[in-house]
């Protein structure tokens, strides 16, 4: 079991470089971002976070934390997914910019409150 959970680990840290990455790099630009990329790593988030969880059921007391960056994960997948779209629908545009930078932004406060909470 404890290989398993190493293994969410592993994607769970991939997925959030996956849209970290291409935020931080891509933050100022006006057209071409990697939303593609970003939309990977929130379903990896998603998938992994939850998986994740199951694991450790048994050792969460308090669910608060879980849901809160769950819901946060969920909005950086619907940024994401709503960013691919348009990308898909208007080519890869400033259309884009503002679900990438939501995905981008929310995904570090998933981070701040994976680490300080």
């Amino acid at each position: 079991m404890e290989f398993l959970y190493s293994f969410f680990v592993v994607g769970h840290f991939t997925g959030i470089a996956a849209i970290v990455g291409p935020f931080l790099l891509q933050m100022r630009r006006n057209s071409d971002f990697a939303i593609g990329a970003v939309l990977g790593g929130a379903i990896t988030q998603l998938v992994t976070g939850i998986a994740l969880a199951g694991i450790a059921a048994s050792q969460i007391e308090d669910y608060t934390k879980i849901f809160v960056k769950l819901g946060i994960a969920l909005v950086v997948f619907i940024a994401a997914l709503l960013g691919w779209l348009r990308s898909r629908k208007n080519g890869n545009t400033r259309a884009v910019k503002p679900f990438f930078h939501a995905a981008g932004g929310l995904a570090l406060v998933n981070v701040v409150i994976a680490v300080f909470w």
